[in-house]
């Protein structure tokens, strides 16, 4: 400030005055002003130019002090304002900090659901305290067909090329074991028996005879020969009465005849085979199936460690009639195109009410490992991310949604982890609270 008012040269007022008299003076009088200049000494004038000069220096002094001590304010205002931001600044911080913990405190508020008993009656809220049960026993519902008992089936066939002389059955007939189904004749067979004649009249001499007669290769041929051609007729479809009618010529068949007869009780389910017809070796006769009892087939997801294991009873509907079956089977291989596993069960069928072909339901009751948690379907509600939720009284009439993890469906219940017994839940009336939490804004994901 002081060196720009020495550059500007500033000029006080007095001195501007006493110049302009000087001049005037000379103007109008040059005696005046030879003996003013005589008069006046010098010195005194410059005197009194250096006191109006020094005047001037100490104006401009004082003003230099006022200019000094204005910016020394000016400096003290700015570091006032810069202390005052600072404070503010800091107020500012304090604020924000009490607000973002008001705002956690309001948020944290905000979790929890208020209503009061009214409210709970009118909106149809029930809470329980919920526990662990033991001994819980799942009802597995799936899938099922009735298929024939394939340990009391049997599928008839030729075994040597033959002949059909006469059918005695029909399809769908029940037959009991030992009746005739069908006559047929084979070259085969004629030769066959034939042989064992000779061989029968062999081993007879020679064993009347004795091995020391014969000697002991000779009676041990005879014996096998003997014995292979009954095994022929046996193969063939003969039993040992219809061997033993033959050899006695008790028999009402004919050389190179044979019956078809009945290894068991059942019902003729297929007969490919007309009188008359030719019959390749491998050719079927009938199906014979023993109705007595059927099986069910049933279809389980590949759950992996899950076993049913074999007697475990269930219950069968087929067409509104409830039956009764136990697991017989439990298949350790997965279906490629279904991609399930097969369990077998067994059904009695004394009525011959159940054929093959029948759908089925079966519903088998599973013991549950450990203790569980079982909720209802109405205690459950999904978070605004898709998250199973449960809401917890915390004191009453107060709620806190919290976030658990579904198991498995237990007899129409949900398996829950997540909550500990003891924990008093509302088990219905989840969506009215639900809805309550979503006026409120309250995502319980902080999101």
């Amino acid at each position: 400030m002081l060196n720009k008012l020495k550059n500007k040269q500033f000029i006080s007022p007095k001195k501007a005055l006493c110049l302009s008299v000087l001049v005037a003076l000379s103007f109008s009088s040059p005696a005046f002003s030879e003996t003013h200049t005589h008069d006046v000494p010098m010195k005194q004038v410059e005197h009194k130019d250096h006191d109006d000069h020094k005047d001037d220096e100490n104006h401009d002094d004082h003003k230099d002090d006022e200019d000094h001590d204005a910016h020394k304010d000016d400096k003290d205002h700015d570091d006032h304002e810069d202390d005052k931001e600072h404070d503010d600044h800091k107020t500012t911080s304090e604020n924000d900090e009490h607000g973002h913990d008001h705002g956690d405190e309001e948020h944290e508020e905000s979790a929890l659901v208020k209503i009061s008993l009214a409210q709970q009656k009118m909106a149809g809220i029930r809470v329980e305290k919920i526990a662990a049960q033991k001994q819980v026993k799942q009802t597995l519902s799936v899938p099922g067909e009735v298929v024939n008992d394939l340990y009391n089936t049997t599928l008839l066939t030729t075994q040597v090329d033959s002949k059909v002389i006469s059918r005695q059955v029909v399809l769908g007939q029940h037959v009991n074991k030992g009746d005739l189904i069908a006559t047929l004749y084979s070259l085969d067979i004629a030769t066959a028996q034939n042989q064992l004649k000779v061989s029968v009249s062999e081993w007879r001499r020679v064993k009347k005879l004795g091995k020391k007669t014969v000697g002991e290769k000779r009676f041990i041929s005879a014996k096998a020969d003997y014995e292979k051609n009954k095994s022929t007729l046996l193969a063939y479809g003969f039993n040992d009465e219809l061997i033993q009618q033959f050899l006695t010529g008790n028999s009402t068949y004919k050389s190179g005849q044979y019956p078809v007869l009945a290894p068991h009780n059942g019902v003729i389910l297929e007969d490919n085979f007309q009188s008359g017809q030719f019959l390749a070796m491998g050719s079927t006769i009938a199906l014979l199936v023993n109705e007595d009892h059927v099986w069910i087939e049933a279809l389980l997801a590949p759950e992996i460690g899950q076993r049913i294991p074999v007697n475990t009873k269930a219950k069968v509907i087929i067409d509104n009639k409830t039956f009764t079956a136990k697991v017989i089977h439990d298949s350790h291989a997965i279906d490629e195109v279904t991609r399930t596993r097969k369990i077998r069960l067994l059904i009695e069928n004394k009525d011959h009410l159940l054929h093959a072909g029948l759908f089925a339901t079966v519903s088998l009751e599973l013991p549950v490992s450990g203790k569980v948690i079982l909720l209802p379907e109405t205690a459950l509600m999904r978070s605004a991310d898709g998250d199973w939720t449960v809401f917890i009284e915390q004191e009453t009439g107060v709620f806190k949604q919290e976030e658990v993890e579904l198991r498995n469906t237990i007899n129409g219940l949900h398996q829950i982890k997540g909550l500990k017994a003891g924990q008093r839940v509302a088990t219905e009336g989840a969506f009215f609270l639900a809805s309550e939490m979503a006026k409120g804004g309250f995502d319980p994901h902080n999101h």
